[in-house]
């Protein structure tokens, strides 16, 4: 079958649309990363070094306090200064934060016999559980600029 030759108007219109789409492929591969925002959460309150702190992120109700529910979390030392934490690369929406204090290193959340905190925590949006268990819309912020900053202080 022979080749079709085309003319050199007709060419440079397909130069220029094959070019307008790896334009557009490119810009929205970029599109993503234009849209993830950092969040930033400083922590204070913290009344002693021993132990570790406990901090974890969550975007959806199911599951909220509790951390094996959360979709990011991080474990740093415990110190009486401010602690910084960044969860990076996140797309806009909602999300609550938690952080406790594992002063004896457990790796748990301690809690009473009744079932009251044992050990320092602290909920976005200064949430303390009282009568019921918190909810995450309660705890919510939303996530939506380059970078979003957010403090905890931990309460025993």
């Amino acid at each position: 079958m022979p080749v079709r030759a085309i003319g050199a108007a007709r060419r440079s219109r397909r130069l220029l649309a094959c070019a307008a789409g790896w334009a557009s492929l490119a810009l929205a591969a970029l599109a993503p990363a234009a849209l993830a925002s950092d969040l930033v959460i400083t922590i204070t309150g913290v009344h002693s070094s021993s132990g570790n702190v406990v901090v974890a992120l969550f975007n959806k109700p199911d599951g909220f306090p509790d951390g094996d529910f959360s979709i990011m979390h991080v474990t740093v030392k415990a110190t009486t200064a401010p602690i910084v934490v960044s969860f990076d690369n996140l797309k806009p929406g909602a999300y609550a934060v938690g952080a406790y204090h594992d002063e004896n290193g457990n790796r748990c959340f301690d809690t009473t016999w009744i079932g009251f905190p044992d050990e320092g925590y602290a909920l976005s949006n200064g949430i303390r559980a009282v009568f019921s268990r918190p909810t995450f819309q309660e705890a919510a912020f939303a996530v939506n600029g380059d970078r979003t900053r957010v403090a905890l202080q931990i309460r025993y």
